[in-house]
């Protein structure tokens, strides 16, 4: 019984997990990058090009990191904005509140088909022929 209700939930952890938006930083590009350690940064440079940085780090007033397979540095000064990708709770909220209502929909209707079917009609007579 337990396994049944674990694989039951493991799509949801898995879900609220993945709720999660890209939106701009608030923080200064090199505190944000020292303090959360992201995977993944989107830079607007100064000459307004976006510039998707996988494992960014600052070393000095630099910026470096890979820019699909090559591995780039720049000036923080050349960073004019910087967005990464953080947790969304109300969206996570949402979801789990929607799954949970699909699942309880989904569950009264088979409750409800499930009990109309085993209803037992008021004439069993094995002669096709005569009506009840």
């Amino acid at each position: 019984m337990l396994r049944r209700r674990t694989a039951a939930l493991l799509p949801l952890f898995a879900l609220a997990s993945a709720c999660s938006a890209v939106v701009p930083v608030l923080d200064a590009p090199a505190s944000y990058i020292t303090a959360r350690a992201p995977e993944m940064v989107w830079i607007t440079k100064a000459d307004n090009s976006v510039v998707q940085l996988a494992s960014p780090k600052v070393m000095g007033d630099t910026l470096a990191g890979f820019v699909g397979m090559d591995y780039v540095e720049m000036p923080l000064s050349n960073v004019q904005s910087l967005r990464a990708r953080q947790r969304a709770p109300k969206r996570t909220a949402l979801l789990i509140g929607g799954v949970t209502l699909a699942t309880a929909g989904a569950i009264a209707a088979y409750l409800t088909r499930s009990a109309n079917a085993t209803q037992t009609p008021e004439c069993m007579d094995p002669e096709p022929e005569v009506n009840c």
